[in-house]
């Protein structure tokens, strides 16, 4: 069964008047797993949880428990064994928290040990506070073509160059200056609607400041937008979940990030409608006499700089994309985040 199956079963069950353990009723995440993980309902309130049972040594201290909106993590004792949880508190999140369920079940049921359980349930709890800070209600349209964007370039460009190492590269769901960073090289990816004149919009100095990094480079990806037909990105995030099914670390680096930019499965239906076709697809090497704004520049005082940068302005730097893929030969990606965008 999945998941959401397993509660309903349990609410199912509830309604019967079925007592439980504890005033709970559980049943395991994964009943062919040897791993204590539980689907929950407590009775009294109705509310659902993922309990994962833990011997007390290795209980979470209070003072590590992630605190998000609509959850609740908690502790409880059912038949003399100790379980740490998360509840669901508010109803209109209960699509995400069916998503945070089947993650945390397969993230645990990865682990060998109490402490490795502790470690990975703690670890993803935390990436989801992050999620859940954000709107439950999805992503907006600019952020949706964004995203998409920069899965375009991951999926039809840099797996082919670099492999593996082009996941562990992709940062936009980390807020850093540029979506994709490499040891010396760093590529920012840009979406646009704009007919002529091309217009891009720039939120920081930093985003172009090629002065930090060996090489710099910017992937502008002209689009349109169809309520019918094109490539939504739901179908952008399968096509790449399919690319990555053999090699397991690279697949869960991908699901995090998807998760750290905002996207999230149950949200698709809000998705599947808008499709979007290409236009063209141009690289610009970002160098000195580039036109942007670097922080060098800025006058004392003045920052966080946001503004519409004309892709005709650009013209004398335009490459092909050749030219990227040679300059990322040997590139990795590197180990410590660069600062995030202001």
């Amino acid at each position: 069964m999945q998941i959401e199956e397993l509660w309903k079963s349990l609410e199912a069950d509830a309604a019967s008047g079925h007592s439980g353990t504890g005033g709970w009723l559980l049943r395991l995440a994964r009943p062919a797993a040897d791993h204590p993980l539980f689907v929950g309902l407590e009775l009294s309130s109705g509310r659902r949880a993922i309990l994962l049972q833990l011997p007390t040594d290795y209980m979470p201290s209070r003072r590590l428990w992630p605190r998000s909106k609509g959850l609740e993590p908690l502790a409880v004792a059912l038949d003399g064994n100790a379980h740490f949880g998360v509840a669901l508190k508010d109803s209109r999140f209960t699509d995400v928290f069916t998503a945070l369920a089947e993650d945390l079940c397969r993230r645990v049921t990865e682990t060998a040990d109490p402490a490795s359980q502790a470690r990975a349930f703690l670890g993803q709890l935390a990436r989801w506070q992050k999620f859940l800070s954000a709107s439950v209600e999805g992503l907006n349209d600019e952020t949706q073509r964004g995203l998409w964007g920069e899965l375009r370039f991951l999926r039809d460009h840099l797996l082919s160059w670099t492999g593996a190492a082009a996941v562990k590269a992709w940062k936009g769901g980390e807020r850093l200056h540029q979506d994709f960073q490499f040891e010396g090289v760093a590529i920012e990816v840009k979406t646009t609607l704009a007919k002529m004149p091309q217009v891009i919009r720039i939120t920081n100095e930093r985003q172009l400041d090629h002065t930090t990094w060996s090489a710099l480079f910017l992937n502008v990806i002209a689009l349109d937008v169809r309520d019918a037909g094109g490539e939504t990105l739901p179908a952008m995030v399968a096509s790449l979940r399919d690319r990555l099914t053999a090699d397991a670390i690279a697949r869960e680096q991908f699901e995090d990030e998807l998760l750290l930019a905002g996207y999230l499965d149950a949200h698709t239906p809000r998705y599947i409608d808008r499709g979007y076709t290409v236009r063209s697809v141009t690289f610009f090497h970002v160098g000195p006499g580039f036109p942007s704004l670097i922080e060098a520049d800025m006058p004392p005082g003045v920052g966080d700089a946001n503004y519409a940068l004309s892709i005709s302005a650009c013209e004398r730097f335009k490459v092909k994309a050749t030219e990227l893929e040679s300059a990322l030969a040997g590139q990795t990606p590197p180990r410590a985040k660069r600062r995030g965008r202001a």
